[in-house]
């Protein structure tokens, strides 16, 4: 599949209900679009039917093709896409999400409109449930080429709201942005396969940190499926601190920081929004088995230490969703009772909006 111009990379690991729907959002788009595509298929061991479901595409289409390979995790899944991929241009799709109709013929057109960018960044939809809405990051289509402006995109990719004040639409994730294969490669540019979390932040922050041309345009050909209730991102995660350090531990060591105030001030906001999640995932889950008093502890000793200290200490109110705010300043009092409660009443709130549906 030499000279094509477009990538898809499809990460996937037992996602049977979904990854037919993916698939065939791509595949419909037609010959005539598909000529410039290849649609690379990284099963990462899935024991459920989605190996198999991706087989019968790639027997139908001859755009479709399957790596089948052990159970490694979606950043080294996307990497294997990265190297198998021959497209002047990478996309990366999620497999429980889908792409708009038309969406693959919209991003061929707007990359070759673009061929100096080193990154194409899009807008999205956000799927929950029947409900539908826009996530907006542009006023207008702009290109970018100087690096004052590349480096606010990087702050919002760690901190979202550092970009645009009026929305708090998630800019970590990789679906949203398109990428010139010979920018990443030229940079050695791929996801970190040891990082747990947040692989996909620490990727387009890297990728804004090496960008010299970023387009931005406002198409929107993805739609994202935000689960609720049964989402792996509602699951208790026992885990979630560590993980979260291994990810602050890599960012620190990069080159990035130096004299860049900016950059900074957004890891500072991210380490707190991370700490907030800690709060669902770990610290106060209900599948979280230990005595009040001795979360309330943990909590505490988690908020006496790096970087958590620095963050709620320097970070500045100012720069925080409110919700965060609150957050910043109990942390800043390294009150374990006032997080606990603070938990309590977001989590009653939640529960009240959806009974209100």
């Amino acid at each position: 599949m030499s000279g094509k111009q477009l990538s898809v990379i499809i990460p996937v690991y037992n996602v049977e209900k979904y990854i037919a729907k993916c698939l065939r959002s791509i595949v419909e788009e037609g010959a005539q679009a598909l000529e410039a595509v290849e649609v690379i298929v990284v099963d990462d061991g899935s024991t459920d039917k989605s190996g198999r479901i991706a087989d019968a595409f790639a027997r139908k289409h001859p755009c479709v093709r399957v790596i089948h390979q052990e159970n490694t995790g979606v950043a080294a899944a996307r990497n294997a896409g990265i190297r198998s991929a021959c497209g002047a241009w990478l996309y990366f799709v999620d497999s429980d999400d889908w792409l708009e109709k038309g969406g693959v013929r919209a991003i061929c057109e707007e990359t070759a409109k673009a061929p100096d960018a080193d990154v194409l960044f899009m807008e999205a939809y956000q799927n929950v449930g029947r409900k539908q809405s826009g996530w907006v990051h542009f006023d207008a289509d702009t290109d970018m080429a100087d690096r004052e402006s590349i480096t606010k995109l990087q702050c919002g990719v760690l901190y979202a709201p550092l970009w645009r004040r009026t929305k708090n639409d998630p800019m970590a994730a990789p679906w949203d942005k398109v990428y010139r294969r010979d920018f990443l490669m030229e940079n050695h540019l791929q996801f970190c396969a040891h990082l747990k979390v947040l692989d996909d932040m620490v990727f387009n922050f890297e990728v804004m940190g090496a960008a010299r041309n970023v387009a931005c345009r406002k198409i929107r050909p993805y739609h994202y499926r935000r689960f609720v209730a049964e989402s792996i991102t509602n699951t208790y995660k026992p885990d979630r601190v560590l993980q979260d350090r291994e990810v602050w531990r890599y960012l620190l060591s990069l080159d990035a920081w130096g004299g860049n105030d900016a950059l900074q001030k957004a890891l500072m906001c991210r380490i707190v929004k991370s700490f907030s999640i800690c709060c669902r995932l770990c610290f106060f889950h209900a599948d979280h088995r230990r005595s009040l008093r001795e979360k309330i502890r943990y909590v505490e000793r988690v908020m006496g230490s790096e970087p958590y200290r620095t963050a709620f200490g320097t970070v500045r109110l100012s720069d925080l969703e409110w919700k965060l705010k609150i957050v910043a300043l109990a942390g800043r009092m390294r009150s374990g009772r006032a997080m606990y409660l603070l938990h309590v009443a977001w989590e009653s709130a939640k529960k009240l909006k959806n009974l209100r549906g």
